[in-house]
């Protein structure tokens, strides 16, 4: 193991050499970001400390009832690491109060090494599939329980992790314990090489993503409702759009501006950096683009299409939304979770590239709680029905709670074993 953790080293210092230049130039990266992310977090635990990684937006909302939890529960500081900025710059606004928040260091002996001295974990908790062959090595040396939570294993990925599966066989031998979402995924993590005695089926905690911020709800419907929400008019909300899925949106809703002037647009791409690009595609379709951040007063021209440019408040506009659309669904990126609005009882339309959130999408259905389409023209069909059906936008929307009521298990099961290695731990 030695061995092939100096060769992996070696391989990720060479690869940092044309991943930072490139993170630094697209913005997706700052100088303090990265070094924080050489271990230089500027600050050490005062006794042990609970760790747990969250890559981004998304692991950072999954784990608002398990912070709370651990906070209530648990003397120990909280630590939160997380990959990207944006998951930083949510976690700080999030958890800021409660727990520490610190980049997730790179992959390098000398570099996690240095961090774990820093915190003192008592347990190691990683969200989703985390797989870092040095920072588990050594976690595993100093006997820090590591546990990965809600894990899963896409198809793209297993597929590629089957290429190196030796060494796959040998890193996965070091966690304690890895709950996963469904039996697909166990199987796949046991093909691998992680012992079955490691693996259960633990449940999906993307429903409890719904843990938000009351207060926040409430500032931010305070903030934008007067802007946004109009009685004669609908809002339709895109969320985490990609390339691709703008133009095809905007095709559509033309369609319906031309005819049907009490229907708005408003767009929340996946990446804030992308803002200039969508203000071009609107313009080409001959709408007005509106940046939110720079919205004052309410906006009333009918060609107006809003643009969603501020971070971490993406659920909370959907909270005010009439309609839904949640991207990365139309185009082949996997999707994102639609449970977010589904939480507030909203239609929401999600297109057929679910790969990632197969489990959330099977339950939605079940339920009837949202709307799968193929293509741009079923897109156009729905979205056409509800705008112009009241009472189907409330037959769908009765149906919502009733998949956060029947399916809320998988915190109390990752809840009860993050427990009870806690108190293994001496």
């Amino acid at each position: 193991m030695a061995v092939l953790l100096l060769i992996y080293d070696f391989l990720f210092l060479l690869g940092l050499s044309i991943y930072i230049p490139q993170h630094l130039w697209r913005k997706k990266m700052s100088f303090g970001s990265l070094k924080a992310k050489f271990g230089f977090i500027g600050f050490a635990t005062r006794g042990e400390s609970i760790w747990i990684q969250a890559v981004s937006v998304g692991e950072v909302n999954v784990i608002a009832r398990l912070i709370q939890h651990l906070k209530e529960n648990y003397n120990y500081e909280i630590v939160i690491s997380t990959t990207t900025l944006l998951g930083n710059t949510l976690a700080r606004e999030k958890y800021s109060d409660i727990a520490r928040i610190i980049y997730l260091p790179f992959d390098i002996s000398f570099v996690v090494r240095r961090v774990i001295r820093l915190l003192k974990p008592k347990v190691f908790i990683a969200v989703e599939t985390e797989i870092w062959p040095n920072l588990f090595y050594y976690l595993k040396h100093q006997q820090v329980p590591i546990l990965v939570i809600n894990a899963r294993i896409s198809e793209g990925a297993f597929k590629h992790y089957r290429l190196i599966r030796p060494i796959m066989q040998r890193v996965l031998a070091l966690p304690s314990y890895v709950g996963v979402q469904n039996q697909e995924y166990k199987e796949r993590f046991m093909s691998l090489g992680l012992p079955e005695d490691k693996i259960a089926v633990s449940g999906q905690m993307k429903f409890e993503t719904s843990a938000f911020d009351n207060a926040r709800l409430y500032r931010c419907s305070e903030k934008y409702s007067s802007l946004l929400v109009d009685k004669e008019r609908l809002l339709i909300v895109a969320g985490s759009t990609h390339p691709g899925e703008e133009e095809m949106l905007l095709n559509v809703y033309s369609k319906f501006a031309s005819r049907n002037s009490n229907v708005r647009l408003g767009i929340a791409p996946r990446h804030i950096e992308r803002v200039l690009e969508i203000e071009r595609i609107v313009k080409n379709h001959g709408f007005l683009p509106v940046r939110l951040s720079s919205l004052r007063q309410a906006q009333t021209a009918p060609k107006t299409v809003f643009i969603f440019d501020t971070i971490g408040e993406l659920p909370y506009f959907y909270s005010i939304a009439d309609i839904c659309f949640v991207g990365g669904s139309l185009m082949p990126y996997g999707g994102h979770n639609i449970l977010e609005p589904i939480y507030f009882s909203k239609p929401t339309l999600f297109g057929p590239h679910m790969e990632n959130f197969k489990d959330i999408e099977e339950v939605v259905l079940r339920y009837s709680a949202g709307i799968k389409v193929t293509d741009a023209l079923e897109l156009e069909t729905q979205l056409r029905r509800l705008i112009d059906d009241s009472a189907y936008r409330s037959l769908i929307s009765g149906h919502c709670q009733r998949v956060f009521q029947e399916e809320r298990k998988g915190l109390e099961e990752h809840i009860e074993l993050i427990t009870q290695f806690l108190q293994k731990k001496s």
